[in-house]
């Protein structure tokens, strides 16, 4: 009887003890499936705010790139436009020259004419003396055309032997008293444009000083020579101050 009693007791506390053990895992396990889920919830914030992340850097990047071409092609608008701007400029001051070229040829024609007539010469005779005279000033205008384009010649290939035959780093020499005057300048990229070309002597990597009031104001550097203009950088070391239009250049040797 006392043996029944023990193992109903050991039985029982048996199945005690496999209560407590299961209520322990029980709590083992939901306490699991919660942080299983914060986990899972904490993965899933973490994947969206990367993929946010990733997406913003992306943003960043093709914005980053689209403002680069932008920038680029807005310069090479700028030098396109700076380019048409020198051709017409130069293309209207050809005309202007021919225009006043004309004028004086018929304001001579004019006083010629009056004065044949006024000496009592027939009409034929002074037409065939002003026909005379514009074939003379064509062929005189054709020489000095010529002329130029012969010195404008020569420069370029005294420019180019000078590359060969002098220090890269020592500027071409350029006309003894040589001056001109600044016509336009672009602030941003330290560039002017002077109304002095090939047809004065100028040379490319010449170099000029620039005044005004006498006072020194910079120094330029030749980078392009047209027939009645030319271009020039302002040397960083030699600025005083800006240089504005108007300003005086002369030769430096």
């Amino acid at each position: 009887m006392l043996l029944k009693v023990s193992l109903i007791i050991a039985i029982l506390a048996g199945i005690g003890t496999l209560v407590v053990s299961h209520l322990q895992v029980s709590e083992a396990v939901a306490i699991l499936k919660q942080t299983l889920q914060d986990t899972t919830a904490d993965l899933e914030r973490t994947r969206l705010a990367e993929a946010a992340a990733k997406k913003d850097a992306k943003a960043s990047k093709d914005e980053a790139e689209k403002t680069a071409r932008e920038l680029a092609e807005t310069q090479a608008n700028l030098e396109t436009a700076t380019t048409q701007w020198k051709a017409q400029e130069t293309r209207a001051n050809d005309n202007e020259a021919k225009l006043n070229r004309a004028t004086s040829q018929l304001n001579d024609a004019q006083r010629d004419l009056g004065a044949w007539s006024a000496l009592g010469i027939p009409v034929e005779l002074v037409r065939n003396r002003l026909g005379d005279l514009v074939r003379v000033t064509q062929a005189r205008d054709a020489l000095q055309e010529e002329n130029k384009e012969m010195l404008q010649k020569i420069n370029k290939i005294q420019a180019e032997l000078a590359k060969y035959t002098q220090d890269k780093d020592v500027p071409p020499p350029l006309p003894a008293g040589l001056k001109g005057t600044v016509v336009a300048v672009n602030p941003q990229w330290e560039f002017v444009v002077l109304d002095i070309g090939g047809n004065q002597g100028v040379l490319e990597r010449g170099e000029m000083l620039v005044s005004r009031d006498g006072k020194l104001v910079a120094k330029v550097r030749i980078t392009s020579v047209e027939a009645s203009r030319s271009i020039a950088n302002v040397l960083p070391e030699w600025k005083q101050t800006d240089v504005q239009t108007g300003d005086i250049v002369i030769v430096t040797n």
